[in-house]
């Protein structure tokens, strides 16, 4: 039986009793509105006894999300292994280390991709089979043999003190002065400063807490310069969007991740200042931190860092300091 007329005949079922003249035309109304419709059962049960290749992959990226892993992340693993999978001729328990290897050389030689980029797919693929193999669904992980791929690793400049002069000086808006300096002071993640709220911040301790990475909770700080500009700009709305940061126009929405990119790169152009995005904020303040002998712990716990590695890979320490620390110990 079609699926539309089966829920036609459950929605009548449960309308027994009903006088027939308007069974009738709720019958009519409903084979009406259905007719162009396509209906499926939807599936509500976890499938575990998919061993496909793409069944496995799904059970990978539910465990991942389990995990905590962000959706960003997930959304990358997946990616990357339907792509492996799309090109593998056998099941997941055939795969041998050659045919990894043989996938990520002809990537690369198809896509044209920088060694960076085929070492993170790399990340993915070891991944996903150190998963199969700790789960027990491949006897031996063939990924385990896969080397890091090297590629130049680019020092990432932060902001000069003559940069961050030049941003201020070329916010149009108030709202983007208090970006700017909050995205500095605040070191939070453009995606974690785009989910804040106004009633977030506690002004009279300079703090807040935010979600972050993981969805993990962590607290945050700010300047007194950063809390002076935010106050001003707040106290300048005439909207009544609960975020933070909301648009300069009508209907006022939200700042998101891709608006707050938007806005910080407008004003880079304007500022004659080369590679402004948010994330460089971000980089700048845990280089500050660290030329300021704050413990390298304490910039990682500030910037939501587990990793203290990840942490030392964000900080670009200026090489004169560095020669001179370096001359005054060995004088």
């Amino acid at each position: 039986m079609d699926v539309r007329t089966q829920i036609i005949n459950n929605v009548l079922e449960a309308l027994a009793g009903m006088e027939n003249v308007i069974l009738d035309k709720v019958e009519s109304v409903l084979h009406i509105q259905l007719k162009d419709y396509e209906i499926q059962e939807r599936c509500t049960e976890v499938v575990l006894h998919d061993g496909s290749n793409l069944g496995f992959v799904r059970k990978f990226i539910a465990t991942k999300r389990l995990e905590g892993k962000s959706e960003k992340t997930l959304e990358k693993y997946q990616m990357d292994l339907e792509n492996l999978i799309g090109c593998l001729n056998k099941k997941l328990v055939e795969v041998e280390t050659f045919d990894l290897r043989l996938y990520l050389s002809l990537y690369k030689e198809n896509r044209k991709v920088s060694n960076r980029t085929l070492d993170n797919i790399r990340k993915s693929i070891s991944s996903f089979f150190s998963w199969l193999n700790d789960e027990g669904f491949i006897s031996r992980n063939p990924a385990r043999a896969l080397k890091q791929i090297k590629y130049d690793k680019v020092v990432r400049k932060p902001f000069s003190a003559v940069d961050r002069e030049k941003l201020k000086n070329a916010c149009e808006f108030l709202r983007d002065l208090a970006l700017t300096e909050f995205l500095y002071a605040s070191g939070l993640r453009v995606s974690e400063v785009a989910s804040l709220d106004r009633d977030n911040i506690n002004f009279l301790t300079r703090e807040a807490t935010v979600i972050g990475k993981g969805g993990k909770e962590r607290k945050f700080y700010i300047s007194e310069i950063s809390a002076e500009y935010l106050q001003q700009y707040l106290k300048s709305r005439t909207d009544d969007n609960p975020a933070l940061f909301a648009s300069v126009k009508a209907p006022f929405g939200r700042l998101g991740k891709e608006g707050i990119e938007v806005a910080v790169k407008r004003i880079g152009k304007k500022a004659g200042v080369d590679n402004v995005h948010p994330h460089r904020f971000r980089r700048t303040l845990a280089t500050d931190l660290v030329k300021k002998n704050v413990p390298i712990q304490e910039v990682a716990e500030i910037l939501g860092h587990a990793d203290l590695r990840t942490t030392q890979v964000y900080v670009c320490l200026d090489q004169e300091a560095v020669k001179y620390h370096y001359n005054k110990a060995i004088a």
